[in-house]
């Protein structure tokens, strides 16, 4: 006679028989409240969550190396900062875009629009660089550096100026200078009520604050204005989304500019390209858009294959953003975008000036370039990052 369900069920692996390894494994996989949530509902899970090796297995899941970690604490109260340090910093990595400033001070607009986040040898450490195109690539400057201390709590530094890095929701932070006794953790989670953001901002931010914080720090010269990040959300493309992502391409200028690619939710694409200037009109500016992703796929008409190899592919006499002259195109799509946004230079003249035929050529690599109607060029673009990772060139 088979077995009834209920029996089954009373033959499976009850939740507190699982070793401490698993229960461990399956706490790491949660944020510090959720895991102070499941620690109530079993004393197997409250024993796991008080354990000075679940901020170890946190960081072998983060792919941070145990040894690099600080000394395993002893108490509850240090695994508990150390577990919230090492959740911390994992938030803070991938790509942020810098939100434009009001600031006055010339240097204010001339830093780069782009941060990354990304852990750092020899310690749990997290870099930010601030990243900028040039004649060679991606260039790098050192922004703020993340670290856990021995007390397991996170340390911020841009240079030798002790920072904040402090999350307002999810997907926005703000990198400012750390007041004397200021706490590092400060954090407004998403939900918050606006009349506490508005009162952290106040208080933090007021003209009396900001003197204060401007004496203490300026006369040693490491006061810094606080700049507010947004993430990027989906910086790499994806199976579903080929398009998606941040892309670095050679305009016809020569130069190598940043373009950040994505989906809305009607099924349209929307291509802007980043500028580095600073100020109330800054931030990116349209390239193309479309709203009918339906790719034509092969084989190609005459037409279509004419279009495409009577262009030349635009490559900076110095950069290492190597000729897609050869790839291999696997689909086409045409785009159709405003004419005095994309090119206001085309090389022949519209009947209709305010609309621009174009096409955007995925190749088989992965990559795509873009040309329009009027236009004989063809701007390739390239990953930014790959599997989390900055590629240079």
């Amino acid at each position: 006679m088979g077995s009834s369900p209920a029996a089954a069920a009373g033959m499976g692996t009850a939740l507190e028989d699982l070793p401490e390894d698993a229960l461990l494994c399956i706490l790491a996989l949660l944020a510090p409240p959720d895991a102070a949530a499941a620690a109530c509902a079993c004393r197997r899970l409250a024993s796991a969550a008080s354990s000075p090796s679940l901020p170890p297995a946190l960081a072998l899941r983060l792919g941070v190396p145990a040894p690099s970690l600080p000394a395993s604490p002893t108490c509850p109260a240090a695994a508990r900062r150390l577990l919230r340090s090492l959740h911390r910093l994992s938030r803070l990595l991938g790509l942020w875009r810098r939100l434009p400033s009001t600031s006055s001070s010339p240097s204010a607009h001339q830093s780069p629009s782009l941060a990354a986040f990304e852990w750092a040898a020899p310690r749990a450490t997290l870099a930010a660089s601030l990243l900028s195109p040039s004649a060679l690539g991606v260039s790098r400057s050192p922004f703020v550096t993340l670290s856990i201390a021995g007390s397991g709590d996170t340390v911020a530094a841009a240079g030798d100026v002790p920072v904040c890095v402090n999350f307002v929701g999810n997907n926005h932070i703000v990198v400012e200078t750390a007041a004397a006794g200021e706490d590092e953790e400060v954090e407004i989670v998403s939900g918050s009520p606006p009349e506490e953001m508005y009162a952290h901002f106040a208080n933090r931010r007021s003209p009396g604050a900001g003197r204060r914080r401007r004496g203490k720090h300026g006369r040693r010269g490491g006061f810094m204005e606080p700049e507010h990040f947004v993430r990027i959300a989906d910086a790499e493309p994806t199976k579903a989304r080929p398009l998606q992502g941040l892309w670095k391409g050679i305009c016809e200028d020569s130069t190598l500019e940043f373009y950040l690619v994505a989906y809305d939710d009607i099924g349209g694409v929307t291509c802007r390209r980043f500028n580095d200037t600073r100020g109330h009109n800054s931030g990116y500016s349209p390239v193309f858009w479309t709203t009918d992703t339906t790719f034509l796929e092969p084989p190609f008409s005459e037409q279509e294959l004419d279009n495409y190899s009577n262009r030349y592919h635009i490559n900076g006499v110095t950069s290492n953003h190597a000729s897609t002259a050869n790839r291999v195109i696997s689909r086409i799509l045409c785009i159709d975008s405003s004419h005095d946004v994309v090119d206001p230079h085309l090389s022949t003249p519209l009947d209709d000036v305010r609309s621009v035929e174009g096409r955007i050529w995925l190749y088989e690599d992965g990559t795509f370039g873009f040309g329009f109607v009027g236009s004989d060029s063809v701007i390739d673009l390239r990953h930014v990052s790959s599997a989390g990772c900055i590629l240079d060139t």
